[in-house]
């Protein structure tokens, strides 16, 4: 056996780097599948003059309950882990019981955003609302038209589905800049 590998040694180094370039080059195929560039956000550049909100950032609080009533600003969202990734806060007056979540619009066309992925993240249930206070407390969603760094302004939207009618109602809207994740 020693002979073997004294005299062949340079076929071992040649499986070696045989099985590498195959591995290397299977990670860059696999990793390189589907992440094509997403021109979406692109194709929708936000009009000169339209009024937006820019999401907060993890470390910024969450507005008190007193405020948000005084000035009827229900919705906040944050930027998440990575570009698309968002968290929302909602306050609102009494509800009935049933769930909320959101609908997302770009602004200017009016197409919607990631629609089954968007419903099913954004839902929460809602037991209980016999007051003022907060519905939603940073519950995350992600929006997948576009790409990093190329932002838009999409219209998102708060919904109400009541447990006992099953009538789904509007409750707020608000306009934010945002961009794709990048897939």
């Amino acid at each position: 056996m020693k002979h073997f590998f004294a005299k062949h040694w340079w076929v071992i180094l040649v499986a070696c780097i045989l099985c590498a370039a195959i591995y290397f080059g299977a990670v860059r195929i696999l990793t390189s599948a589907g992440s094509e560039s997403d021109p979406f956000g692109k194709n929708h550049p936000i009009p000169e003059g339209m009024a937006y909100e820019i999401p907060k950032e993890a470390d910024d609080p969450v507005e008190y309950i007193i405020d948000t009533f005084i000035t009827g600003n229900y919705l906040q969202i944050w930027n998440g882990i990575q570009g698309g990734i968002y968290q929302y806060w909602f306050s609102y007056p009494p509800l009935p019981d049933g769930e909320v979540f959101l609908r997302c619009f770009e602004a200017t066309e009016n197409i919607e955003l990631s629609a089954t992925r968007l419903r099913e993240a954004s839902t929460v249930a809602v037991k209980d609302h016999n007051e003022f206070g907060t519905v939603v407390n940073k519950q995350q969603f992600t929006i997948y038209e576009g790409d990093w760094g190329d932002y838009y302004a999409a219209r998102i939207e708060v919904w109400h589905k009541d447990a006992s009618t099953g009538k789904e109602t509007k409750l707020f809207e608000k306009t934010y800049r945002v961009e794709g994740w990048m897939k």
